[in-house]
């Protein structure tokens, strides 16, 4: 018995919004400075761990902008175009992601991710300091 190995692109991210660049009263965060991230075939990011500053029972919802996925394969009930990639309480320092929701990535060469982080009322997110670590990894043939 033999099979040939190919190896998967794989790609692990680490934003902070203390190191993104705010707007919309601390809703939006933009992050531009990192080598471009090229996806040459349709991926899977995946959020691996969050963790804050806060210990709080308030409810985070994070949604992710100029990033390309598969509109086909995700479903908002929001009626808003943004994806939803993450809802969180930070009800504890920090956590590990278990469940393995996934957002389907088109190929695509990836300058700029913004993420947006409301609270339940919509508000932003204020001082709070949220790191978010994703992976972006190839899907199985």
């Amino acid at each position: 018995m033999s099979y040939l190995y190919t190896e998967k692109d794989y790609k692990k991210i680490i934003l902070s919004t203390s190191d993104g660049i705010m707007s919309d009263t601390n809703r939006n965060f933009s992050f531009t400075k990192f080598n471009t991230i090229s996806i040459k075939k349709p991926s899977y990011l995946k959020i691996d761990a969050i963790t804050s500053d806060i210990n709080s029972d308030d409810v985070y919802t994070i949604k992710l902008d100029k990033v390309n996925y598969n509109k086909a394969s995700y479903y908002n009930s929001d009626l808003n175009g943004l994806p939803t990639i993450l809802t969180k309480c930070f009800n504890g320092k920090s956590t590990t992601i278990l469940d393995n929701v996934a957002l389907e990535l088109t190929p695509q060469n990836i300058n700029e991710i913004v993420l947006r982080i409301t609270k339940e009322d919509g508000s932003g997110i204020g001082s709070v300091v949220i790191k978010l670590e994703m992976s972006i990894e190839e899907k199985e043939n």
